[in-house]
């Protein structure tokens, strides 16, 4: 069980969307969906060679209140780094917690 008091972390929940340009036309881009409090833990990572550079990664848990709208097609934002949302678990209704695994490190 999870206590309030550890969601000690703020993080930006950003959804895919299309953004004005300005010129009468759109851009992909990301939305806030929502700022909320969270549990932040590294789980893993590792570090290898990608395209001739090094490209080091990680794996994080972000735990936060339950909420539905959450998706892998959204993003994370934790002290300036993006994370890919690699699973949401569906949670019961009952659930109050969501758990979110991320990927930081890898292209978004």
């Amino acid at each position: 069980m999870i206590g309030a008091g550890e969601l000690d972390q703020r993080v930006r929940i950003e959804k895919p969307a299309n953004i004005p340009d300005g010129r009468g036309g759109t851009v992909k881009g990301w939305a806030e969906l929502a700022t909320v409090w969270a549990k932040v833990r590294p789980l893993s990572g590792r570090e290898r060679a990608a395209a001739g550079q090094i490209e080091a990664a990680a794996t994080y848990r972000v735990v936060i209140r339950r909420r539905t709208d959450v998706t892998a097609d959204c993003r994370i934002l934790w002290q300036g780094m993006a994370m890919n949302i690699r699973f949401v678990p569906a949670s019961g209704s009952r659930a109050m917690w969501t758990v979110i695994d991320c990927d930081a490190g890898v292209p978004v």
